[in-house]
């Protein structure tokens, strides 16, 4: 038997952000899909009918827009840059597009573009799909990111906060910034949770945690519930790879799934 490490209870699931598009497909388009597995192949099997769907749950617009149009009235963009902590509501983040970010401290050309540029929404959904679905985003969270910062910027869309962190004193920055999820490579999510810290910081507002780079050990995956926070949904991703979901209990030992769009692999024994 799979070793559960955390089993979400019956209203946390239906508060996730999955439950709700599943709930919405089969009421409003139709389609009656009954887990996390189905509604991969139907992404992936009837990917224009998944897009389209996807669009419309985000209220996306048909017209390109760029991620600035942030709506929250909170901090839309935070990150630190040589000690300092630097925090952009979204007049700020509109205000890039005139400047490059050349004025801000620490901003890279490459993340200015990114807010700046003009995205389709064909271009979006895909982001979209792994930020809302697998990682659960929601409007009023506090998502900070460890590495990488796309796709978690398309969060900006739907008003939450996106915090970037070089990595250092991971678990202390998560607690300065009362951080609701946390992404980060699995290495260095490991390192956190082998320390051996003094005090431990308060995480009381951290639900989730994604490993990027791919899943931690089942060792590493049960001191992330010992050392850091034991009520905490863990997940991970890398490349076309997701392990974990909203909407099933977290083990020890995740199987791989393949992402959004992505079509099964052929099982060796049907070849």
């Amino acid at each position: 038997m799979t070793e559960i490490l955390y089993a979400p209870n019956r209203e946390q699931t239906v508060a996730t952000n999955a439950w709700a598009f599943l709930h919405w497909l089969r009421t409003v388009r139709g389609v009656d899909l009954p887990d996390w597995a189905a509604l991969q192949r139907f992404s992936a099997e009837r990917a224009g009918d998944f897009r389209s769907a996807v669009q419309a749950f985000a209220r996306l617009p048909d017209e390109p827009l760029t991620l600035a149009r942030h709506a929250g009235s909170q901090a839309a963009l935070v990150w630190r840059h040589r000690g300092t902590r630097i925090a952009l509501g979204r007049d700020d983040l509109r205000a890039l597009g005139t400047d490059g970010g050349g004025n801000i401290p620490g901003l890279s050309s490459d993340i200015a573009r990114l807010l700046t540029r003009l995205w389709s929404p064909a271009e979006l959904v895909r982001p979209l799909a792994d930020t809302l679905l697998h990682a659960d985003l929601r409007p009023d969270d506090r998502l900070l990111v460890s590495g990488a910062a796309w796709p978690w910027l398309a969060g900006l869309l739907e008003g939450a906060t996106i915090a970037l962190t070089g990595g250092a004193d991971l678990m202390a920055t998560a607690a300065r910034e009362r951080a609701t999820i946390l992404v980060a490579p699995a290495e260095a999510l490991a390192d956190a949770a082998f320390r051996r810290q003094g005090s431990r910081p308060d995480l009381a507002s951290l639900r989730a945690i994604v490993a990027t780079g791919g899943p931690l050990s089942p060792e590493g995956r049960r001191r992330i519930y010992t050392w850091i926070k034991p009520d905490l949904l863990l997940l991970a991703r890398t490349g076309s790879t997701l392990w974990g979901n909203p909407l099933e209990p977290v083990l020890a030992r995740p199987r791989a799934m393949p992402a959004f769009f992505t079509a099964p692999a052929a099982d060796p024994a049907t070849r």
